[in-house]
């Protein structure tokens, strides 16, 4: 039987509910007969594939929908595709070159690259605890399960391959997935409302909003969660202008590639639904959408896994880490945000807001964008950690900007139309520049400056990549954060090791002839009991030459050369 006459068949619905009976039945099956455990150890082989066969489907998509994409591009012919590339380019100069090129969450992004390296390098994804480099081959002994979604060290996974291990990787792909996004709404704003100025001003304002432009200079993931909500976005609303199967097949593969992109991404699978209940209910129904959402599905299963393996992690902190209770708190600071004019232009917001009760768009087109902007940014008003106060968690406002931008386009062209009634319209458009222009000249010196938070562990981040060029390539290093020195081809391994397991520790000195190097680092100086007693037990252990020192304020940082105060018993 073709599957033509198996779709139209009047038993076809029993066969479909089937198929995804086995698919959440195979859920079920490992949640009821493995533990946490053994599902990471299993998640460790299966999400690298899972992703490779989702992103390279993805690629297929791209290209069999590349008529449309080339129709598209057409329509940008002359000075309008030249004006759009030249906004594309500037916000990519703009993360280059005025923002910081630095790692801002710390050790997070060092974890991200060390599991793309691992993904890269060995197809399998985790952090190494304990790796070394024999002529620059990469060597992962010890591999933990972690607990981020693996979307983002699965994309820095490609750029290794290509390139090779380096920080600069990670730099230069969030500069990208910037000035992508930027096109990105654009395209939303243009297939919404039809106007070239609008999806212009939209741009505009999205490359202008000065976190985006701090973060993507940056190693961190938000960047290319971002700019994979975009895509399943873009690609959603062509899908309801077009209802072609081929956009909604992309739709479907690029679903579950955005959602393991962060922890929250996964809210996007509930926004393509209340989308579509806005705008095609019936369709929800219709044996089309469920046979193609197996494909969803299929490539969601071990993400949902995930899910299940990793709950009940501390996350770094005590007690509940979603609470009604967080909402008054992160209500104020979250909202206030975006009115107060200290961290985000308070004239977007106005033109966001006047984009919102204007009729350019449908209502339903508004309301979709604004459900988009509430469930992303309103999910962390209930994170324990979700204040944009918090050290660096205003990075989760970014997946915030998008449909915020969006509507500030439609709201400032109406703006300028308005200004085009009163004067002339190249008046009104250089009024226009004008007053966005200097609404973000005054953060200029916010998205220039590196900043205090973190300052302890970005100069262990600093001193510790001068520390290694006194000593040998091939030495290790027993440090707490191990991913780092993988980043820079450097042997490494946590520092609980060299107490629980001292034996290690006496091969690796016979292996490498003494040059093992215990790094005296952020944790020995934070106020964390643990981290601290744990480098006081090293220091009791061991005889530790110093090798390089330096402080910042009253930390203290250092290499030291170990060797053991006396022999190991047993």
């Amino acid at each position: 039987m073709t599957f033509s006459k198996l779709y139209q068949h009047r038993y076809y619905p029993i066969f479909l509910c089937t198929l995804y009976l086995v698919l959440f039945g195979i859920i079920v099956y490992f949640v009821d007969f493995f533990g946490k455990q053994e599902i990471k150890n299993i998640l460790k082989k299966w999400l690298p594939w899972n992703l490779k066969v989702n992103f390279f489907l993805i690629l297929i998509g791209l290209v069999f929908c590349g008529r449309d994409i080339l129709g598209t591009l057409k329509s940008l012919r002359g000075r309008s595709g030249i004006i759009l590339g030249v906004v594309c380019v500037i916000g990519f100069l703009t993360a280059c070159f005025v923002a910081p090129r630095t790692h801002r969450i710390f050790y997070d992004e060092h974890i991200y690259a060390n599991m793309g390296q691992n993904i890269a390098f060995g197809n399998e994804t985790g952090h190494c605890h304990y790796g070394v480099f024999e002529y620059d081959e990469y060597l992962p002994q010890s591999i933990g399960y972690n607990k981020q979604p693996n979307g983002w060290p699965f994309i820095i996974s490609i750029a290794f391959e290509v390139c090779g291990a380096n920080e600069i990787s990670l730099f230069i792909l969030n500069n990208l997935f910037f000035s992508g996004s930027i096109v990105i709404v654009f395209f939303i704003t243009l297939t919404l409302t039809g106007e070239y100025l609008a999806a212009l001003l939209a741009a505009v304002f999205f490359g202008l909003i000065p976190h985006n432009i701090v973060w993507s200079n940056t190693g961190a993931c938000e960047p290319s969660a971002t700019f994979l909500l975009g895509l399943t976005a873009l690609i959603l609303v062509i899908y309801l202008r077009s209802e072609k199967n081929l956009h909604l097949l992309l739709l479907a593969l690029v679903v579950p590639f955005a959602c393991q992109m962060r922890s929250e991404s996964i809210l996007i699978l509930l926004w393509v639904v209340l989308v579509f209940l806005l705008f095609r209910p019936k369709f929800l129904i219709e044996r089309r959408l469920w046979t193609i959402g197996l494909v969803t599905t299929l490539f969601l299963v071990p993400h949902l896994l995930h899910i299940y393996a990793v709950s009940g992690h501390s996350w770094g902190a005590e007690g509940a880490k979603f609470s009604i209770e967080f909402f008054r708190n992160n209500l104020g600071v979250n909202g206030g945000y975006y009115f107060v004019n200290e961290a985000f232009p308070v004239l977007f917001t106005v033109f966001a807001i006047i984009g919102l009760f204007l009729k350019d768009m449908s209502v339903r087109w508004r309301l979709m964008i604004f459900i988009w902007f509430l469930l992303f940014w309103g999910v962390f008003l209930f994170f324990y950690a979700g204040s944009y106060r918090h050290g660096a968690d205003v990075r989760y406002a970014l997946v915030s900007f998008m449909p915020i931008s969006i509507l500030a386009g439609t709201g400032a062209d109406a703006f300028r139309r308005l200004l085009a009634q009163r004067t002339s319209k190249a008046i009104a458009a250089s009024l226009m520049v004008l007053l966005v222009t200097s609404s973000f000249v005054g953060f200029i010196p916010l998205v220039r400056r590196v900043g205090q938070t973190a300052w302890g562990a970005r100069y262990d981040h600093l001193y510790a990549r001068e520390f290694i060029k006194v000593i040998p390539k091939r030495s290790v290093i027993v440090t707490h954060n191990p991913s780092m020195f993988f980043l820079w081809n450097r042997s490494a391994l946590q520092a609980y090791m060299a107490i629980n397991n001292p034996r290690i520790i006496r091969h690796l000195m016979a292996r490498y002839q003494g040059h093992v190097y215990f790094h005296y680092d952020y944790w020995c100086n934070a106020q964390n009991a643990g981290s601290r007693r744990l480098c006081r037990e090293i220091q009791d252990k061991y005889h530790l030459k110093e090798v390089a020192k330096a402080c910042e304020q009253h930390y203290k940082y250092g290499l030291y050369k170990m060797s053991f105060k006396e022999p190991e018993k047993g």
